[in-house]
């Protein structure tokens, strides 16, 4: 300081002299300079003594900082860990990690649960042998032998390979086990519990293979197990199949009820399972018709087999507290004698049933050539009959019905005639059936019922026209309809009209049918129950409906001769009607005896061959204008004087 002075001294020294307003600058500009000095060292020794404060702050920032976001990681951590053990612990399925030393990394409760594991079991390290060892235990392994088991697990896990099998365990659960082999040479297990599922999948197949009413095998197995006999059949061997349908089942089924028709074919199942050996199967074709396929049979044992049948359906059924007795028939056909594939297997055996049923007497046949003809004349017929309506081959024969008390005429019935423009008069219980079956008779019916009112209308007011009508018709046609146009169009007065009904009026659609016959009656018409006594509940129907008149059956007149109860039979419904108010008949008159009979007892009406053979209405227009001439001699009063004199 000293020395800093003194040089301020000198510079303020002019020839000797000190300047001392020099000096005063001089020394003012050193102290401001010193002054300065120290404020530069002072800011230096102050930034020098921040820094590291700055450093500090920014460090706990920092710090603060990455522990505020080591903290969010842990919470997002222990979310997703959170969520993955909610996950593992609610899988639908079992879950299980092992690692490379075979030991297990983690398992979720539903793999413990499924094979009925202790939770012990599900720690951490747990041994893969000894888990294994605890599934033997609780009886939820694969198979017989646990050596077996526990080696077969290993190899799927030293294989390498990922898997995914089905396995039925030994508690009778099915799982499916799918294995994912990991990098590290660990690997991750998924089972699932498909029982259900298997078990639904099983109950579909079997239906879709199996009838559900009778639980036998339907159609389609059935085709499968006689394509797989034909492929097996050796030379020298032989099968068989027997297609059977029962005889009488619709009227019991229409009589009683849809249950009770079910009930009686749950029960025909179960003796047609009892009659058939173990190698043979029975199925249900539709409706009452079953097949047999009789692997290894030969025509005696085929025979054997259909006659057990026979006895078997032939005892009564017990359905509802009733006795109901049904028939079956039964045709048969053997391989390779009557054919080489399932369709002409089944063709065969078909065409026999459809001969045995042809006859209406049940009982078993065989296929035999000569049935392939039938079948084809069959086929012809149905094609004819197509084209007959259309080409004008149908006509109407008219059988007079007299009155009993008068010994007059009272009308006349119209019976269909087929005349084939190559084979003649074709008899009509030759295609009456077929028309029913194949629809035709609706518009064959329509035709019949427009033509009988049409020429009606030109006999005498006083004489009926009675017309049958098929059950076919209530049901596939618009009778109301086509009976009012054809009143219409003809003139011909409503009462004079007669609807002639079977009881398969009443088997089929009953109520419907019902509602029909009495619209019917609404409108004037005449409803007739014809060959009354012949089916299953013929009283019941005179209940049902009030008919204007009964005709019995012509067994019944036939029977007189032979028969006791048969003119107890015959009285009876002649009082019937009387009391009932209802007109009777008696069909099949051909003797003079049996005219005087039936009038003896008490019926309104005769119908027969004795009277009048049917006849085309060229016959009944010259019969007509001879019975209502002034002619004494007419033939049809010389044929009542010979008829009716002895009934006198």
């Amino acid at each position: 300081m000293r020395k800093l002075f003194d040089r301020q001294i000198e510079k303020a020294t002019t020839d000797g002299q000190v300047d001392l307003a020099a000096l005063e600058r001089l020394v003012t500009a050193a102290y401001e300079e010193a002054e300065q000095d120290r404020a530069r060292t002072d800011r230096s020794i102050g930034l020098m003594a921040g820094e590291p404060t700055a450093f500090q702050a920014e460090l706990e920032a920092e710090i603060e900082k990455r522990t505020a976001q080591l903290r969010q990681s842990q919470r997002k951590l222990r979310t997703q860990n959170t969520r993955f053990l909610t996950a593992l612990e609610n899988m639908s399925q079992g879950l299980a990690m092992f690692d490379q030393r075979r030991r297990l990394v983690i398992c979720n409760r539903q793999y413990l649960e499924m094979y009925n594991l202790p939770r012990r079991l599900g720690r951490a390290g747990t041994p893969l042998v000894k888990i294994l060892a605890g599934c033997i235990a609780a009886n939820t392994w694969m198979g017989e032998d646990p050596e077996v088991y526990i080696s077969e697990r290993l190899s799927t896990i030293e294989s390498g390979q990922s898997s995914t099998a089905a396995h039925r365990l030994n508690n009778g659960r099915v799982v499916t086990i799918s294995h994912r082999p990991m990098p590290d040479g660990g690997w991750v297990t998924t089972h699932k519990d498909i029982t259900e599922l298997h078990s639904m999948q099983a109950e579909l197949a079997h239906q879709a293979y199996h009838d559900t009413l009778t639980d036998l095998p339907n159609r389609n197995l059935l085709y499968q197990r006689l394509g797989l006999a034909f492929q097996t059949l050796g030379p020298g061997e032989s099968l068989a199949v027997l297609c059977l349908d029962l005889d009488g089942f619709k009227p019991i089924n229409d009589s009683m009820g849809h249950s009770s028709g079910d009930k009686l074919l749950r029960q025909v199942a179960a003796r047609l399972r009892e009659c058939a050996g173990e190698a043979d199967m029975v199925g249900r074709m539709g409706g009452d018709e079953f097949a047999v396929l009789h692997a290894g049979g030969t025509a005696e044992s085929a025979m054997a087999l259909a006659k057990s049948i026979l006895e078997a359906i032939k005892r009564p059924f017990d359905i509802d507290d009733h006795s109901v007795s049904v028939a079956i028939s039964i045709g048969i056909a053997l391989a390779p004698r009557d054919g080489r594939s399932i369709d002409d297997l089944l063709k065969k055996a078909d065409l026999a049933l459809y001969s045995v049923k042809k006859e209406r007497r049940g009982g078993g046949r065989f296929f035999e050539p000569c049935m392939d003809k039938a079948i084809s004349e069959r086929r012809k017929m149905e094609q004819d009959l197509r084209r007959a309506l259309a080409n004008g081959e149908f006509e109407l024969h008219y059988q007079p019905v007299v009155n009993l008390k008068s010994q007059t005429i009272a009308g006349f019935e119209a019976l269909l005639r087929w005349r084939h423009p190559s084979d003649g008069m074709i008899p009509p219980g030759d295609f009456i059936p077929l028309a029913e079956e194949l629809g035709l008779i609706v518009p064959i019916g329509e035709w019949v019922i427009r033509e009988a009112f049409t020429e009606a209308a030109r006999w005498p007011a006083g004489l009926r026209v009675a017309v049958n009508v098929s059950s076919v018709q209530f049901g596939r046609g618009n009778l109301i309809g086509v009976v009012m146009n054809a009143l219409a169009s003809s003139g011909l007065a409503h009462e004079r009209v007669e609807i002639e009904i079977t009881e398969t009026v009443f088997l089929e659609n009953s109520q419907t049918n019902l509602d029909i016959l009495h619209q019917l009656h609404a409108l004037g018409l005449k409803v007739a129950l014809d060959d009354f006594g012949t089916g299953y509940s013929a009283l019941s129907y005179l209940l049902a409906f009030p008919f204007d008149k009964i005709k019995i059956d012509g067994s019944f007149v036939r029977a007189l001769a032979n028969a006791e109860g048969a003119r107890t039979v015959l009285r009876s419904v002649a009082d019937i009607g009387e009391r009932m108010g209802m007109t009777t008949t008696a069909e099949g008159i051909e003797t003079p005896q049996q005219l005087r009979n039936v009038h003896a007892l008490g019926y309104t009406e005769a119908q027969g061959f004795l009277i009048s053979r049917p006849m085309p209405r060229e016959a009944v227009r010259r019969l007509l204008r001879q019975a209502y001439d002034t002619m004494p001699e007419a033939p049809l009063r010389e044929q009542r004087k010979t008829a009716f004199g002895a009934a006198g």
